[in-house]
C-alpha cells in the first residue's frame, strides 16, 4: 500500500481480511505484509505476533459459521448434526480444524458457537455443564477426524490410493475384511462413527443427570 512515496494507512481490519484470504494453513506475517504491500514491521504495529494474527484470522473465519438446530431432533441426532456441520465447515476452510484443536474457545466467535450448543441442548433438558461436556466430546472427535482426513489427503498426493491398497492386499486376512466392506464415502463413515458415539454419550449422560455422576461411573 504505497502511493507517491508514502505508505498508505491500513487498519487491523485490513490485516485480518488479508489473513482470511490467505487462509490459516498458509498464514504468516510476511504473507499478510506482501498482500497489503507493506513491511512486516508495519503489520506488527497492528498485531504483536504470529499467534495473535492467527487468533484474529481464526475468529474471523469462525464468525462465518452459522450452526443450524432443528428443535424436533433428539439430543443424539442434534449432536450428530452439530458434528456434521462442523466437519463440513472445517474441511471447507483448511487450517480451521487445527486452530480449534490447539485451543478452544479462543475468542468471541468460539464463545458464540459454545453458547449455541448450550442453548440447543438446554432445550433438550441439559444444564450448561452437561451440554458443554457433550458438545466438547463431539467437537473433539469431529476435529480429530477432520485433521486426519486432511493429512491423509495430503499424503495421498505423493502415494497413490492404489499403492496403499496393494499394501493391504498383501495380507489375506485384511484382503478378506476389505472385500466384505460395502462401498462408502468418508462422510458415511463419519456419520456412522459419530452416531454411535452420540448415542453412547447420551446414554451415559441423559437429561437431568449431573455431570459429577460420570466420575463415579468411570
Amino acid at each position: 500500500m504505497k502511493t507517491g512515496g508514502r505508505t498508505a494507512t491500513f487498519t487491523l481490519r485490513d490485516v485480518v481480511d488479508a489473513g482470511v484470504r490467505i487462509g490459516l494453513t498458509e498464514l504468516s506475517m510476511q504473507g499478510v505484509a506482501d498482500a497489503l504491500g507493506v513491511t512486516t514491521a508495519a503489520v506488527y504495529r497492528h498485531v504483536p505476533s504470529r499467534s495473535a494474527l492467527e487468533v484474529h484470522v481464526g475468529e474471523a473465519i469462525l464468525g462465518t459459521l452459522t450452526l443450524v438446530d432443528d428443535p424436533a431432533e433428539s439430543a443424539s441426532a442434534h449432536l450428530v448434526g452439530f458434528g456434521a456441520q462442523l466437519r463440513r465447515f472445517t474441511l471447507g476452510h483448511p487450517g480451521t480444524a487445527q486452530y480449534l484443536q490447539r485451543l478452544f474457545p479462543r475468542g468471541p466467535s468460539g464463545i458464540r458457537l459454545l453458547e449455541h450448543q448450550i442453548i440447543a441442548l438446554g432445550r433438550r433438558g441439559y444444564d450448561p455443564a452437561a451440554a458443554t461436556v457433550l458438545s466438547s466430546a463431539i467437537a473433539t472427535m469431529t476435529i480429530g477426524v477432520t485433521v486426519s482426513e486432511q493429512e491423509r489427503a495430503a499424503h495421498l498426493e505423493s502415494q497413490s490410493i492404489e499403492d496403499a491398497l496393494a499394501v493391504m492386499a498383501a495380507s489375506p486376512l485384511v484382503r478378506q475384511a476389505m472385500a466384505g466392506l460395502p462401498e462408502h464415502t468418508p462422510e458415511d463413515y463419519f456419520v456412522l462413527m459419530l452416531t454411535a458415539a452420540a448415542e453412547g454419550l447420551v446414554a451415559q449422560l441423559p437429561p437431568g443427570r449431573p455431570v459429577s455422576d460420570l466420575r463415579a461411573a468411570l
